[in-house]
């Protein structure tokens, strides 16, 4: 079942056979849009798994093409195809409770050393919790608000792999409830910022 791939996981693969590409190149032989494709390599380069090399400029009139490939970081390790193994291996979980509470477990064991301290409150636990989740790669910022606060995360560490594998997002709310003690409200998760970020915001009830 490991064919399931995304089109984040068939631009790499991609990149991989040819070791470089355009945009354009990517466009034509995924048979997406242009526009689709940057969109999706502005998010791989902002996860460091893909770099700009160099500027193509033999390609005629208009603008140059620049030309990606893959980073070290991401020459170095097959953790994206574990990962894709473990959790089609969790969505096989025969009911819906049974796969929520593999979930759950995963989040606890994710920071099973890093709990904070019950005596704090709920200003210290944001401080904490935003504090150990960019530890994590979350670029994790929290607000106050009349209503309740809410917490944003601008960068998604499993970015190559949630678009198939959406429960990703579960663990993120199941992280939260953990670390902050109480339920959580998901207000938009992969939301596309003014600024070309993935925006997930998560409100602390």
């Amino acid at each position: 079942m490991l064919h399931m791939v995304t089109t984040r996981s068939k631009i790499l693969a991609f990149l991989e056979k040819r070791g470089q590409a355009s945009a354009l190149e990517l466009s034509n032989a995924l048979k997406l849009t242009p526009a689709n494709i940057r969109h999706h390599l502005r998010v791989l380069q902002s996860e460091g798994v893909v770099v700009p090399i160099h500027v193509d400029r033999s390609s005629g009139r208009g603008r140059p093409a620049c030309l990606y490939a893959l980073s070290d970081q991401q020459k170095a390790h097959n953790l994206d195809r574990l990962c894709a193994a473990f959790l089609l291996q969790v969505r096989a979980t025969k009911s819906f409770e049974e796969k929520n509470d593999s979930l759950r477990s995963i989040a606890q064991q994710l920071i099973a050393d890093r709990l904070p301290s019950s005596k704090m409150n709920l200003t210290q636990r944001l401080i904490s919790t935003t504090k150990l989740l960019n530890e994590m790669s979350y670029k994790a910022s929290w607000e106050a608000h009349r209503e309740a606060p809410t917490i944003k995360f601008s960068h998604c560490p499993y970015a190559t792999l949630v678009e198939a594998f959406p429960e990703l997002c579960q663990i993120d709310v199941f992280l939260l409830e953990t670390l902050m003690a109480c339920p959580i409200e998901v207000l938009g998760t992969r939301q596309i910022s003014a600024l070309g970020e993935t925006i997930c915001r998560f409100r602390v009830r």
